[in-house]
């Protein structure tokens, strides 16, 4: 394991002791999956996160490993007419389109990497995403900010630029 990767035995152990409602429902060599719920204002929310450590030889950008979050209950509302809709700040789930993933951190600024402990990070700002999409549900407005990557940062070219929600 490269010395700046958290092993999964780590960010299993961290979430444990931080978040002791998330529980893993799968494991593998590398891989693990919590679901758990949040309450960041009203509703409770059901969550999944999915985390896979990427080898220190692989060539990978942050987009492909980063941690995989979906909200299954409620399932999140899809709304055409608001601000950043249908759902801001997603990315689509080709396998199940009904469950996006939520996008959570500027990728491409490495706001995360796999060195960040999921405890400290992809949770509370899983949390901080529903609290500012129960915002935009009673407002139509998304005061979350963020932004998402351009489709030449997706392709691997170089140009950052800002772009609408997804």
């Amino acid at each position: 394991m490269h010395p700046g990767l958290i092993s999964i035995e780590n960010q299993i152990a961290a979430m444990a002791e931080r978040w002791p409602g998330f529980k893993v429902i799968e494991r593998a060599d590398r891989y693990a999956v919590w679901q758990g719920r949040l309450q960041p204002l009203q509703r409770f929310y059901t969550v999944r996160i999915g985390y896979r450590v990427p080898l220190a030889i692989e060539a990978f950008s942050l987009l492909q490993v980063q941690p995989r979050v979906q909200i299954l209950d409620p399932v999140l509302e899809r709304h055409s007419d608001y601000e950043e809709g249908p759902v801001p700040h997603v990315y689509v789930n080709r396998d199940e389109p009904r469950l996006p993933y939520l996008c959570l951190f500027d990728a491409y600024n490495r706001e995360w990497t796999p060195s960040d402990l999921l405890a400290e990070t992809t949770v509370p700002w899983s949390s901080r995403y529903l609290f500012f999409y129960e915002g935009w549900l009673a407002t139509k407005s998304w005061r979350g900010g963020g932004r998402h990557p351009t489709r030449e940062e997706q392709d691997g070219i170089a140009n950052k630029k800002a772009i609408a929600a997804v």
